[in-house]
């Protein structure tokens, strides 16, 4: 599990002791690895070997997370709020879902029912990222706005 982490910020102290209880009240400390404020090469390694990435703000702004993680070729499964409506198209790159546990972990057994999922949703999300969000179709867009 990792995710930026600022010490000054009680709310992320608050959440990161809350998640360490948790993970030992369910004694699944030897299975989860906490990586706080990762650098950009661990960050790109986690992309690559993971098979989807858990996006879990609600009502959070655009976040470049889910972009990052589409670029990769990853699906996203994130909360159907905020910025993942713009970035996240339910059921083609990624999943969108209410903040319910159950929820979440419907849709990530489909990746474990079937494993070709997480590379067709990946690559169909990195065409999506390049198409909306690339410096070409940015340039594209301000083109479009000044020359009206």
């Amino acid at each position: 599990m990792s995710g930026g982490y600022d010490e000054r910020v009680a709310e992320n102290k608050e959440h990161y002791l809350e998640l360490r209880s948790l993970a030992e009240q369910m004694q699944l400390n030897d299975h989860i690895t906490f990586l706080r404020s990762v650098s950009d090469a661990q960050k790109l390694s986690l992309l690559q070997h993971c098979t989807c990435l858990l996006y879990t703000p609600s009502n959070e702004h655009f976040g470049i997370v889910p972009i990052e993680a589409m670029y990769s070729s990853k699906p996203v499964i994130a909360v159907n709020s905020g910025g993942p409506l713009e970035t996240i198209t339910d059921g083609k790159t990624g999943f969108l879902r209410y903040p319910k546990p159950l929820e979440f972990a419907e849709v990530m057994k489909r990746f474990l029912d079937n494993p070709s999922l997480s590379k067709e949703m990946g690559e169909k999300g990195k065409e999506s990222v390049k198409k909306k969000f690339s410096y070409e179709a940015f340039g594209e867009d301000l083109e479009k706005a000044v020359v009206l």
